[in-house]
């Protein structure tokens, strides 16, 4: 666990916090075990059409897969987030918060295991109100 809350930490130091905020911060993911988020990035493109065929499957027939962007242009801590349905196949349909990814891309690059788990597709019940992604990872 230690070795976790340090890549966060130095991670985060680099980022610009300063020492103390970036070891409370690290410490926090740490513990927290799980965090329910949202993909950022779900209006972007033609992402609204997969999320739409999504909310029609059960929540155990939805897996979401989490994929390292390192070459990203835009920020180098990128992690996509990724929808496959069993026999149906896979979208990219987001990223995880610039916040989020800077504690999440230090662990992924070291190996460490970050389990992400379907809750729900948001939004969209009438005419002009967008479809979000909710998941929950695991540290």
């Amino acid at each position: 666990m230690k070795s976790k809350v340090m890549t966060i930490a130095n991670h985060l130091v680099k980022q610009g916090l300063s020492r103390s905020a970036a070891m409370v911060q690290a410490w926090i993911t740490v513990k927290l075990r799980s965090i329910v988020t949202k993909a950022a990035g779900v209006t972007h493109g033609n992402r609204q059409m997969p999320l739409h065929r999504l909310s029609a499957y059960s929540p155990e027939q939805v897996s979401i897969e989490l994929h390292r962007e390192r070459e990203n242009r835009f920020d180098s801590d990128a992690v996509k987030v990724v929808a496959a349905v069993s026999g149906k196949g896979k979208a990219a349909l987001g990223y995880l918060n610039r916040q989020l990814a800077a504690v999440i891309a230090p662990l992924m690059d070291k190996g460490k295991s970050v389990v992400s788990t379907f809750r729900a597709v948001t939004g969209g019940e009438s005419l002009h109100l967008t479809y979000g992604l909710s998941f929950e990872l695991s540290v």
